[in-house]
């Protein structure tokens, strides 16, 4: 067991909430490729595949609101 300060134990949960947060992008990046190569095959509207599949890249908020969800787990006294 490491002997962490509570700064460090914050910033490692802010962290893996970003690591989250990004994996969860790259994922969305991945489908809209897949997405984009298909509707070229298929001869469909890019145009509307790029509107509907582009991924959203995600605000500092949405960090912290993860990172505080994580944080629960941490300080929860069972």
């Amino acid at each position: 067991m490491s002997n962490k300060s509570p700064f460090e134990l914050r910033f490692d949960v802010l962290k893996m909430a970003k690591d989250l947060m990004d994996q969860q992008y790259e994922i969305a990046n991945q489908q809209y490729w897949t997405m984009v190569n298909q509707a070229e095959k298929n001869s469909q509207d890019v145009k509307e595949v790029f509107e509907k599949y582009t991924p959203k890249m995600y605000q500092p908020q949405e960090i912290m609101s993860k990172a505080e969800e994580l944080y629960k787990f941490v300080t929860k006294k069972d």
